[in-house]
């Protein structure tokens, strides 16, 4: 957990230890005093206090530590978190203005169970709106393939796609299944500790999907501001990430694309304030390629106006992990204490920002682009690839989702 988790979790932790210390002290010294309406109000109320004090937290959570943090994990989960808590404080608006037209539904338990068919709810709000995605994504892999040839990897957008909806649906299809042939054929239907058990797993199962279905959207908010973001011109040096070059060692057009962008930052750098930068083009020899990437490109950078003295070729690196941590070598022999820019494909710029934050370099990133069809399926590989780099934070969050679930469970069975 990095810095920008760990001080939203503290703070996060205070606010919702404070509102709940408050729901549960009015309802305490006031049970007496008020009809079972009056307390779901009360509860109501203090929901909507959380609720405001949970986006304002976030907000300014995330307004600073995009500042001091771009590339974070952390910054995805709360864009995420923000969305999310935005869709619940609208729930819980069009749930209050219906308790004024029928004060019947302030009861605790009629608001906790109103609550609890949120998640169900955003996710079909949420299936609304990647269905759209996943059609705007399939007509772009349909294009990919059309132009650069049929290739596993080119329909990445629609394996995504036919996953996500049929998963969707089979959730929604099995926990209804299960309800109609097992709990109701078995005469469960009335045992609330039965049905409690029922609500946990189906709860637990729709709010990691909304969790899933939230950090997509934080990515792709995070991922399209950063391929938008524009460095400073500071720099004293370049990574150039590479990537596939052609049998005959030329830079195909998304390498050229990297490599170009660099030249075009360097020259912009150096019209603005006189610097000049050192270009580390980084890229190792792959099964398919007679050299290795970094050399490929400083050929072309020498033939496109950069001086010997200006180029230093990483040639060894696999990956973009290894890219930034060979590089990061070579220019600490040179200046430990350099200002480091990287510049690679737009929808490459997140996934390579947070790498490079994990190698220990305080890099910006500099986005060439890409070919419209190109972006889509990109992205949805660099998506899978930030879920992997991240499996720990994805269990922390099932576990505390569990407990949530479980919690409401036994709530639901014991107030049955």
């Amino acid at each position: 957990m990095d810095r920008t988790e760990k001080e939203f979790r503290r703070k996060y932790e205070a606010v919702f230890l404070a509102t709940a210390a408050i729901a549960a002290v009015t309802v305490f010294r006031l049970r007496d005093r008020m009809d079972p309406s009056m307390r779901g109000q009360a509860v109501l109320s203090v929901l909507f206090i959380f609720q405001i004090f949970t986006i304002a937290l976030l907000s300014s959570a995330l307004k600073r530590n995009l500042r001091r943090d771009f590339y974070s994990f952390g910054n995805i989960m709360v864009i995420g978190a923000i969305l999310f808590e935005i869709v619940l404080t609208l729930f819980l608006l069009d749930y209050f203005l219906s308790c004024i037209r029928d004060p019947e539904q302030l009861g605790l338990r009629a608001v906790f169970d109103r609550m609890i068919t949120f998640p169900m709810l955003f996710s079909w709000y949420a299936l609304a709106f990647f269905g759209l995605v996943c059609l705007l994504v399939t007509v772009s892999n349909i294009s990919l393939i059309r132009h650069e040839g049929f290739r596993l990897k080119n329909l990445n957008g629609v394996i995504l796609s036919v996953l996500y909806i049929g998963g969707s649906f089979l959730l929604y299809a099995a926990t209804d299944l299960v309800y109609r042939k097992v709990i109701v054929p078995n005469g469960l239907a009335g045992n609330t500790w039965a049905e409690g058990v029922y609500l946990a797993v189906t709860l637990f199962l729709l709010l990691f999907l909304c969790y899933y279905e939230c950090v997509a959207v934080g990515t792709g908010i995070l991922g399209f501001a950063a391929a938008r973001k524009k460095p400073a011109y500071d720099k004293d040096y370049i990574i150039i990430l590479g990537c596939l070059i052609s049998r005959e060692g030329g830079l195909l057009p998304l390498l050229k694309g990297r490599v170009n962008r660099a030249i075009r930052y360097a020259w912009d750098q150096e019209i603005a304030t006189g610097k000049k930068v050192i270009y580390v083009p980084s890229g190792g020899q792959g099964k398919n390629e007679i050299m290795s990437e970094g050399s490929a490109m400083e050929f072309y950078l020498l033939t496109h106006g950069a001086e010997q003295d200006e180029v230093l070729a990483e040639k060894e690196s696999a990956n973009t992990w290894e890219n930034m941590v060979f590089s990061k070598r070579i220019i600490d022999k040179e200046k430990p204490d350099a200002k480091v820019a990287f510049a690679t494909t737009n929808f490459h710029v997140l996934r390579s920002g947070i790498l490079a934050r994990k190698a220990g370099l305080d890099a910006e990133g500099i986005a060439s682009r890409t070919k419209w069809y190109f972006w889509p399926n990109g992205f949805v590989r660099e998506f899978f690839g930030i879920m992997d780099m991240n499996r720990k934070a994805h269990w922390k969050v099932g576990l505390v989702l569990l407990l949530c679930s479980a919690a409401a469970g036994v709530i639901f069975a014991i107030s049955g």
